[in-house]
């Protein structure tokens, strides 16, 4: 509708506002589905119905809009005839409308939902959206009378069979509205036709699309999502209609109903409907408890309901879903009037919140299978398809059952059933695997691979039945009035390959980011190894990549295993560090395994060669004390691991940093109170405790300065000079630290060998005095054989440099920390070669109207400040630090290139010890196979930082041998996310 412009150039637009106010206020009940030809009794006040012929002769649906309006309307113009003429509707002037725009009055919120296929719709402003549909509360729901399909009409045309009386109709009068190719929103009708075999009807496309909305709810690149705008954008997901098709089902009663198509259908239908309810309840439980939300908090956006309980994950002491009221008229509360949970062993019960599987959905995935089973073996000579479409959808329902079960495994965990309940869910994770391997070689999902677009809408069928149905069951815009008027995050819904991909590559995630961590976490220092390569997993270097079918269109980004594919995330998905943020440390115990204080001392020993005697020392503060003192901070350090990685810093700037400011200052009276107890020089004894602090402060410096680079905190090359270059100074303080430590445990292992030694010495001369005495009595003994000094020696040397698997792990560590100590290194020194050759202009004296250079700089390590050690570098030592400007162009491209290659040459060393995965028995001493759980770097992150020193060390040849021919410089990330190269053009 257009409005007229005023003299002074300002349209009018009160008249529009009223009117959409007015019709918004008429879409506050559900549809009530017509298919024409059909004819229906408008309710006018009086006791005589008047009956409306709805013309369709372009075979749009219509509607019934259950409003206040009693203006019949039978199509399109002649509902723009009759806008005029809505007296009856409750009016609101301008300062109303906009007053309640801003309040959020739900009346404003219309969410009218575009439509654009008709040219008569779309040449007409007010005629191009129509309201979104109400969420069903049962499968008859938006019907006013029971349907059937008469014999004479085709299965799809839905006809009511009793007409609407006044009695139903005195509440609200009914207003038929003609909209464009919108489905029937009553699911009964289809309920009743549901078929394996039928194209028309067919259960299939449906359970894919449910696994489509699982993965939009829980996927890898879409976690977080609202599960109104996800999951129950699945009509057949909603509380209300779950509960009505098990009361169909006859679920509660003994009797054993006939097995025909239909029943099969409806119940592998409602197996698969509940299950993936089941699994979103689960995955949402571990986040909310967990409570490291995303961007968003896996939140229900609730209708109808009155705020008894907390569901949008605000605070950890929400009310239970089984606790809830079964009469809730919400539609989207996981369904707890289905849920039967065990009844809890006081004597099982862990410290941490436990999640109450489900013991009823086990039983309708079991009975579902059956039948499934049994119809398959009484149609075995039919043909090769429908047996295809039987296997794809017991596939689905037993991936389904144990994607579920490792779920509710890993949060049932208690000190008694850890190891077994772990392994248990680490083989139903790689069952989960093989079955969506398998689904994605079904002929029939192949020929379903595009049933959604992005955005949710449904892509059209060939099949005008199943494309009705589809229509019908799926809905990307149903809840979308409860999201209010703000701008909301978009769900993404990918096809049918990705989201195999994406749910294979979640369901894996459990196995070596939360199982093999349980499993196999045994010391201190292994589990960080561990929890810091699952955190940078999909950061560095390249992964294989699955195969793109060729079905797929090549315009759209790739997808796989790859960390360089296009919207690939950061690090891994929010089940997974949820699941391990609540199993690492419960009833008192990490891993529910492991006494920590205990753990961490055996950790000083292993890194800093503290002395025993400091660990147990009795003096106050020292010993066991100060093990429980480190807990704390250890424990937020290992926590902060399972965050992503911009809440990891944020953790750590307000947490990790000040824990470890104090206990630096506790570890110098640790290491006063141990030197006075033993009378030790404070000149020649090493500060032990204060040495293991720092280190741990350090590396968390060196990550946090790390992370900055991967997500981007970095933009401009002279922000990546100032991080690099404050990297290689961490880096270089902890090399030499941990160097002057190993130092120190090799001369002591020296001091130990050499009293040994001594010892032995001088038990031999003993031994030979006491010999001569015994010969001069003249007494007669057998002869005892006598000490080998020479073997005694050997095997003390041997003891002496004998190194443990955990020693070569920490070598290990140690040669990957000088690797990115050259990268860094190298990375600043081109920087200042490219900027005395001109190519690299200055940073600008204010780079925009509020901050410079140096304040950019100050901002990005003010955290660094309030530690003690090591000191906080300022501005001015950057700009000493690199000022390369007394040196030679030549000398500092030599220079950097020297970096490079020392760099390579430290890769190539790496690469020997680390082998390609290979059946053969290796010393553990010497090397690690590639998929060894323990090791800091893999072959491929290996690869990736060896492509860096290449392209750099190319172009710096480059510009030592033509810099004239140089023209520009652009930085680039695609070898590896964390290091750039400098291309040369």
């Amino acid at each position: 509708m257009a409005s007229k412009a005023s003299e002074d150039g300002h349209v009018d637009i009160t008249h529009l506002i009223q009117r959409c106010v007015t019709e918004s206020l008429s879409y506050s009940h559900p549809f009530t589905p017509l298919v024409p030809p059909c004819s229906l009794p408008i309710a006018d006040g009086s006791s005589s119905g008047k009956r409306v012929e709805v013309e369709n002769s372009s075979g749009d649906t219509a509607l019934m809009i259950q409003g206040s309006s009693s203006l019949p309307i039978t199509s399109a113009d002649d509902h723009a005839d009759n806008v005029k003429n809505l007296p009856l509707l409750t009016q609101i002037d301008m300062r109303e409308a906009m007053t309640a725009l801003e309040l959020g009055d739900e009346r404003m919120d219309c969410c009218e939902i575009s439509i654009i296929t008709d040219e008569k719709l779309s040449s007409s402003p007010s005629q191009s959206t129509i309201p979104p549909r109400i969420a069903p509360l049962h499968l008859g729901d938006g019907t006013r009378s029971s349907f059937q399909s008469p014999p004479s009409a085709t299965p799809d045309l839905i006809i009511p069979t009793q007409p609407i009386t006044k009695d139903d109709s005195a509440s609200s009068t009914s207003v038929p509205l003609k909209l464009q190719a919108s489905p029937c929103p009553s699911l009964l009708p289809y309920w009743d036709t549901l078929s394996i075999t039928s194209s028309s009807h067919q259960i299939l496309p449906l359970l894919l699309l449910q696994l489509t909305s699982l993965e939009a709810f829980i996927g890898t690149n879409n976690g977080g999502s609202n599960a109104a705008e996800t999951l129950y954008c699945m009509l057949w997901c909603h509380d209300g209609v779950l509960v009505d098709m098990r009361d169909k089902l006859s679920i509660n009663n003994t009797q054993e109903s006939t097995l025909d198509e239909a029943t099969v259908a409806q119940w592998v239908l409602f197996a698969s409907s509940v299950g993936v309810v089941r699994i979103a309840e689960a995955v949402r439980w571990a986040v909310v408890n967990a409570d490291i939300y995303e961007e968003e908090d896996f939140g229900v956006a609730m209708h109808g309901v009155d705020d008894t309980g907390s569901v949008n994950g605000g605070d950890n002491e929400e009310q239970s879903p089984s606790q809830l009221p079964s009469s809730s008229p919400s539609t989207m509360r996981f369904c707890p009037s289905l849920k039967q949970e065990k009844a809890e062993d006081a004597a099982m019960m862990s410290s941490i919140p436990t999640y109450h599987a489900d013991e009823y959905i086990d039983d309708v995935w079991n009975t579902a299978l059956k039948h499934l089973r049994e119809y398959a073996s009484s149609r075995e000579d039919t043909d090769g398809n429908m047996h295809d479409e039987i296997h794809a959808l017991e596939i689905i329902l037993r991936l389904q059952q144990s994607f579920y079960r490792s779920i509710c495994r890993l949060s049932e965990l208690n000190d008694q059933n850890v190891t077994d309940f772990t392994q248990q869910a680490k083989n139903r994770s790689r069952e989960t695997v093989k079955l969506l391997k398998k689904l994605s070689t079904c002929k029939s999902v192949t020929s379903s691979a595009r049933l959604v677009e992005t955005d949710g809408r449904l892509r059209s069928v060939e099949d005008e039945r199943l494309d009705s149905f589809l229509h019908a069951s799926f809905d990307p815009f149903v809840n979308r009035r409860l999201l209010g008027n703000a701008p909301v995050r978009k769900a993404r819904f990918c096809n049918t390959f990705k989201v195999i991909d994406s749910l294979s590559r979640v369901v894996s995630e459990l196995e070596w980011a939360v199982c093999d961590v349980i499993l196999e976490g045994n010391t201190l220092g292994r589990i960080m190894r561990m929890l810091e390569n699952n955190s940078s997993r999909g950061i560095g270097g390249a992964f294989p990549s699955t195969t793109k079918p060729n079905n797929i269109d090549d315009d759209e980004p790739p997808f796989g295993n790859s960390g360089l594919a296009i919207g690939n995330p950061v690090g891994i998905n929010i089940l997974s560090r949820s699941l391990m943020l609540l199993n690492l440390y419960f009833d008192d115990k990490l891993l529910g395994q492991y006494d920590f204080p205990d753990m961490i001392g055996q950790h000083m020993q292993q890194i800093c060669a503290v002395p025993i005697a400091l660990l147990q020392s009795r003096f106050p503060g020292c010993g066991h004390s100060w093990l429980i003192r480190l807990a704390k901070p250890m424990y937020d350090t290992l926590k902060a691991l399972c965050f992503d990685q911009h809440r990891e810093r944020a953790f750590t700037e307000a947490f990790i940093f000040p824990a470890f400011a104090s206990l630096q200052v506790a570890a110098t009276g640790v290491d006063e109170s141990f030197r006075m107890e033993h009378g030790l020089d404070s000149q020649t004894t090493a500060s032990y405790a204060s040495n293991y602090v720092i280190v741990q402060t350090i590396r968390v410096m060196e990550r946090h300065v790390g992370i900055g680079i991967r997500i981007g905190l970095y933009p401009k090359w002279y922000d990546l000079s100032t991080a690099y270059w404050y990297r290689d100074f961490l880096l270089s303080a902890l090399l030499n630290i941990r160097g002057s430590i190993e130092q120190e445990r090799l001369e002591r292992k020296a001091m130990e060998l050499r009293i040994k030694l001594e010892e032995e010495e001088e038990k031999k001369k003993a031994n030979a005095v006491v010999k001569k005495q015994i010969s001069k009595k003249g007494k007669k003994k057998g002869k005892k054989k006598e000490t080998n000094l020479d073997a005694v020696r050997e095997t003390a040397i041997e003891e002496a440099a004998r190194v443990s698997a955990e020693d070569f792990e920490d070598r290990l560590e140690y040669t990957s920390l000088t690797v990115h100590r050259y990268l860094c290194r190298g990375i600043v020194r081109y920087i200042a070669a490219l900027r005395q050759a001109g190519l690299l202009s200055e940073p600008p004296p204010s780079i925009t109207m509020f901050t410079s250079h140096q304040t950019r700089f100050e901002k990005r390590f003010e955290s660094f400040a309030m530690l003690p050690q090591p000191q906080p570098l300022s501005f001015e030592d950057y700009m000493r630090g690199s000022d390369f400007s007394a040196v030679r162009s030549e000398d500092l491209v030599q220079s950097a290139g020297e970096c490079f290659r020392s760099c390579k040459g430290v890769i190539e060393r790496l690469l020997q010890v680390v082998v390609v995965e290979t059946d053969e028995d290796i010393d553990v001493t010497k090397k690690r196979r590639n998929d060894d759980l323990y090791i800091s770097v893999r072959r491929e992150e290996a690869m990736a930082l060896t492509k860096v020193c290449v392209a750099n060390s190319l172009f710096l040849h480059k510009l030592s041998m033509a810099p004239s021919k140089v023209s520009e410089v652009s930085l680039e990330f695609t070898a590896h996310k964390e290091y750039c190269t400098l291309n040369l053009k």
